[in-house]
């Protein structure tokens, strides 16, 4: 038996949709006289001068044009529209936002309190007699208005974490600053769009997040539950942008921040993303921004709030609040060996000869090193290293010990600021150089449309990683008159942590891509195969003159393509570098041997010896020795970054 469609048997979740689509239905054909004349006549001026059209009414609603010409909103939930065919045809659905104004029922269910921006448009460009339409009283809309009070706005912007697919490139978010808050955590909110999905992580939740299988949905959160997922649970830091929001412009984007509680957007990590999404809401708040329209073919959340920030033109420097690691850090660096040591053995349980030992010191060391015990324990908890129960046992003595000794100067001024994405070089790069190779000359054309390797300048992104996602390298071969991929990355991951007994974090990297396997003997161009390798290790750091960070990794290694023995191969293999910067200047040297079992058995030795010289912040320049097997080569590129069109 086929099944039944339309507000007939539906699921209860949508019962109050459907009623309310019957109400403005039915409201429209038993009005009286004088209410039907005004909305035949508001319906005819609506038509008169197209006001569907309007590019504000397609803003309100996400109306994007299709391939065939007509409209289409990406909105999934129809709790976002008044007319059955609101996502499709945005002069139906103007239609019933018209019908809307003389719906009978209590206000706070009205169609104008469910969408009071979109009312306030209409209000404003067709103008209802007041007495006739008056307009309506929206108590939930104004009592959660009221709870938030909105005074300004900024963007935020948490830095990537490179153990969770969907925060690789970090995540914005805004925060709403509540009047009189003087910037108390506790009493601001923000608003942020998330996917909405029970999984945490793995490569099911990045394939579905690739082809937007998740819903994404916007939400008022409390401003500290955000502190202690971002900046306690998983240790990144805050940077916090104020936007410069007129007060009507605050008010619109609050507007339509409660229209939003009604809408779905499929969710996709590279194009409309967490930090995508805020760019039509921004656009919504102040409509000469056009943010939206800069993004076209990927979104990254640190372009986005460059962005934005540039184009609202807010003159308050921004403000950067340090992950809890940052703090224990910094608090670590100033105590003595020996107050590192009973710190570490009071934050891991050893307590009762660590606190004999403390009783020994002046007051004002018991205290730092007391206080430092105290946020390492904080920063294990946070990061799963123990349980609530061991937390609770061990910070009890700790922070009783602390509180005995009184007020102590222990620590002044903050930890060491990092620079901001502001001052980093822009996500996309290009290059161009030549190549010197065995069998004569070559030219090179780089494209990586994301985002660093180890050796571009770190600032303003994570240090000691690598992140690039759709790297290209095409070289032109003039001798045999031949254009071919010298490489298409795919990803690269990479995570250098330097082994610290505290953290005890393993390094660990991950490639995918398209690579020529060169060195068996075939004419260039014509060994391209596809290749996967993962490895994890350990790195530690020397300063030498300069900071110099040494890593070793097991890696493990598969290809795949014709220019294999057997098609295939897989086997495994040390892996050992150095990295080294001074000033502009940084330098890497690696080698790889990968020794393979199964398929095409020959081993490969690999190598690089590299510097990178930056010239300017978008602007580097890059000197390269590299070898693979029994081929060798050198050469010189030109790299410039620019903003992704």
């Amino acid at each position: 038996m086929a099944k039944r469609r339309g507000c007939g048997f539906i699921p209860p979740a949508r019962l109050l949709f459907c009623l309310l689509l019957l109400n403005v239905s039915a409201s429209a054909q038993s009005l009286p006289s004088e209410q039907e004349s005004l909305r035949v006549r508001l319906r005819a001026e609506a038509g008169e001068v197209q006001l569907w059209k309007n590019p504000y009414w397609l803003r309100l609603l996400y109306y994007e044009k299709s391939l065939f010409g007509g409209y289409r909103s990406p909105s999934v939930d129809p709790a976002f529209f008044l007319s059955p065919k609101g996502r499709s045809n945005p002069e139906a659905e103007l239609a019933s936002a018209i019908d809307g104004f003389f719906v009978s029922g209590t206000d706070d269910d009205s169609p104008e309190c469910r969408f009071p921006e979109r009312y306030r448009w209409l209000r404003e460009k067709l103008r209802p007699l007041e007495k006739t339409a008056p307009p309506r009283i929206c108590k939930s809309f104004e009592d959660w208005k009221a709870a938030i009070d909105p005074e300004s706005v900024s963007l935020l912007f948490a830095a990537g974490y490179l153990n969770n697919p969907s925060t690789l490139y970090g995540h914005t978010f805004l925060r709403i600053h509540k009047r009189g808050a003087n910037g108390a955590d506790l009493l601001d909110y923000t608003l942020n769009y998330a996917a909405t999905t029970d999984e945490e992580g793995g490569v099911l939740f990045a394939l579905r997040g690739l082809i937007g299988a998740y819903p994404g949905r916007f939400s008022t959160v409390p401003y500290y539950l955000k502190i202690q997922e971002y900046h306690n649970l998983e240790n990144r830091d805050l940077w916090e942008f104020p936007l410069g929001l007129s007060k009507d412009a605050i008010d619109r984007l609050m507007r339509h921040a409660w229209e939003l509680g009604k809408a779905a957007f499929p969710y996709y990590f590279f194009t409309r993303n967490c930090s995508w999404q805020l760019m039509p809401l921004l656009d919504i708040a102040e409509p000469s921004l056009n943010l939206a329209s800069r993004f076209h073919l990927w979104v990254i959340p640190s372009d986005t709030a460059r962005a934005a920030v540039d184009a609202t033109g807010a003159a308050v420097r921004p403000v950067w609040r340090p992950s809890l690691w940052k703090t224990v850090e910094w608090k670590r660096a100033l105590l003595s060996p020996r107050e590192l040591e009973l710190a570490a053995r009071l934050a891991r349980g050893r307590q009762s000869e660590a606190f004999k030992e403390l009783g020994d010191m002046p007051p004002i060391r018991q205290a730092a090193a007391l206080e430092a015990a105290a946020d390492y324990l904080s920063w294990r908890f946070y990061a799963r290293r123990i349980v609530k129960t061991e937390l609770e046992e061990r910070s009890g003595p700790v922070l009783a010990a602390r509180a005995a000794l009184g007020a102590q100067d222990t620590f002044s001024g903050t930890p060491l600021k990092t620079l901001s994405i502001r001052s980093g070089h822009e996500s996309m790069r290009v290059g161009l150089g030549a190549i010197d190779a065995v069998h004569g000359p070559l030219t090179e054309f780089q494209w990586r449309f994301a985002m660093q390797d180890l050796l571009d300048c770190p600032d303003g992104y994570l240090p000691d990683a690598a992140l690039e996602m759709g790297a290209l390298k095409i070289r032109y071969d003039k001798r045999y008159n031949r254009t071919y991929f010298k490489e298409a990355k795919l990803a690269h991951v990479l995570s250098l942590n330097p082994w610290d007994d505290w953290v005890r974090r393993q390094s660990w990297e991950i490639t995918a891509g398209i690579e020529q396997a060169e060195e068996k003997g075939r004419q260039r161009g014509t060994s391209a195969i596809w290749s996967m390798n993962a490895g994890a290790g350990a790195a530690v750091e020397t300063h030498l003159f300069s900071r110099q960070l040494w890593y070793v990794l097991a890696v493990a290694d598969t290809g795949f393509g014709d220019a294999l023995d057997k098609m295939w191969r897989a086997g495994a293999g040390p892996k050992a570098g150095v990295l080294a910067g001074a000033g502009p200047l940084r330098a890497l040297f690696e080698v790889r041997y990968l020794s393979y079992a199964f398929g095409d058995t020959a081993p490969l030795w690999t190598g690089t010896a590299a510097a990178s010289l930056k010239l300017s912040r978008d602007s580097a320049l890059r000197l390269e020795y590299s070898w693979r097997g029994h081929v060798k080569e050198t050469g010189l590129v030109y790299q410039r970054f620019f903003f992704p069109p």
